[in-house]
């Protein structure tokens, strides 16, 4: 599926990457707000699966875009690492 994407499409992933990202990100300003969106979404108990399953997405898709588009979405894959390791963290303790 990979080799025969366009290039076009894999800007498309690396950028919807990045838009998880910012969400995960924006949700710390307003944790309470955030908190009551993800209950709706998934349940009390899934919020867990919910963050981090966005994570995992943005890396993989920004990693898609690193091989078939451009090299400097390798940039966004270190990022999109260093969100998913952050919340891995925050949401741990």
């Amino acid at each position: 599926m990979i080799c025969g994407m366009s290039r076009a499409l894999a800007h498309l992933a690396g950028t919807i990457s990045m838009l998880l990202m910012m969400l995960l990100w924006l949700g710390l300003l307003d944790a309470g707000r955030a908190d009551r969106i993800v209950d709706n979404l998934a349940g009390f108990r899934n919020e867990y699966r919910v963050v981090l399953g966005a994570g995992l997405l943005a890396v993989v898709l920004s990693f898609v875009a690193a091989i078939r588009a451009a090299r400097w979405w390798y940039v966004a894959v270190i990022c999109s690492l260093g969100t998913l390791g952050f919340f891995t963290y925050a949401l741990s303790r």
